[in-house]
């Protein structure tokens, strides 16, 4: 193939689904090499490991499923008509799947635009950095390396990861406890956790933040209070750095930032026990008059 009619097919070919990937690579030798160099456009990727020695692998509409089934086997399932094949592999399931998932991912310039992650197998911290748009992750040591911001991600714990750090929007789920210290590092431009946070909680958060003049002004934390909102106020108003203001008639508290942006602290207009704590541009809210 010349090229100028390289490029071309490369081009397209990089648009192709998974699926049509994979059966032009069984049907055309003559673009196998390049089709095994050009990066994949993939709706999902799901990874989950299994306690018994057991990696299951979703890639658009196929799963793949790494284990020892009379034997070590890859067994391919395609979920859009349930047709399977499966073949014995001379490496255990983990070198298996390692082997099979850098081979597909990593390829510079691959987009992903739903990744879940359960368990994660630490072998995916050895892919080249990845694009990911939307990340859910439950319980998991290994991350994938990414290029850029991941978009929204949502996590069943707060760790320190700089994907959370740099991710433009992240949802902590219901956990036991947040860490309060690692979310007051994150750069989001928001951030919901759906647990509860105490006073004390929102307050040391209130605090780390306010020491940073590199939060971009729009930044949020929203989270659900233990109690009312109102105990929050009462809580900050305490505190020499906060002071009670207005903000578009509603109770608020402020705390300065630098000689631009502030930090307000009030109650969410949706629910009364959610507490939301913004950046904002100084002089936003108004001072309470006595």
């Amino acid at each position: 193939m010349s090229q100028l009619a390289y490029q071309p097919s490369k081009a397209v070919l990089e648009y192709f689904s998974f699926e049509k990937r994979k059966i032009l690579h069984a049907t055309c030798p003559g673009i196998r090499k390049m089709e095994e160099n050009v990066p994949y456009h993939l709706e999902l990727v799901k990874l989950v490991s299994m306690a018994r020695n057991e990696i299951i692998m979703i890639i658009d509409s196929f799963q793949f499923c790494f284990g020892e089934y009379d034997g070590t086997k890859m067994l391919m399932i395609n979920l859009s008509t349930d047709e399977r094949v499966d073949r014995l592999t001379c490496l255990r399931p983990e070198q298996e799947a390692e082997k099979f998932l850098l081979y597909t991912l990593s390829r510079e310039g691959t987009h992903i635009k739903n990744v879940e992650l359960t368990a994660g197998p630490e072998f995916i911290s050895k892919c080249i950095p990845i694009t990911i748009k939307n990340l859910i992750v439950n319980r998991t040591a290994a991350w994938f390396p990414t290029n850029k911001p991941v978009e929204h991600v949502k996590v069943d714990k707060t760790v320190q990861e700089d994907t959370l750090k740099m991710a433009k929007h992240v949802t902590v789920k219901l956990s036991d406890r947040v860490n309060t210290k690692i979310v007051s590092q994150w750069n989001c431009k928001s951030i919901r956790i759906e647990s509860t946070m105490s006073s004390e909680e929102v307050a040391y958060y209130c605090n780390q933040v306010a020491k940073r003049a590199d939060r971009p002004i729009g930044s949020t934390l929203m989270a659900n209070h233990i109690s009312s909102v109102e105990y929050v106020f009462d809580f900050l108003s305490f505190k020499e750095y906060a002071r009670k203001t207005m903000l578009n008639d509603r109770k608020c508290v402020t705390i300065s930032i630098d000689e631009s942006t502030e930090l307000n602290v009030y109650s969410s207009s949706v629910h009364c026990y959610c507490v939301v704590v913004e950046v904002c541009a100084r002089g936003t809210a108004i001072d309470q008059v006595s």
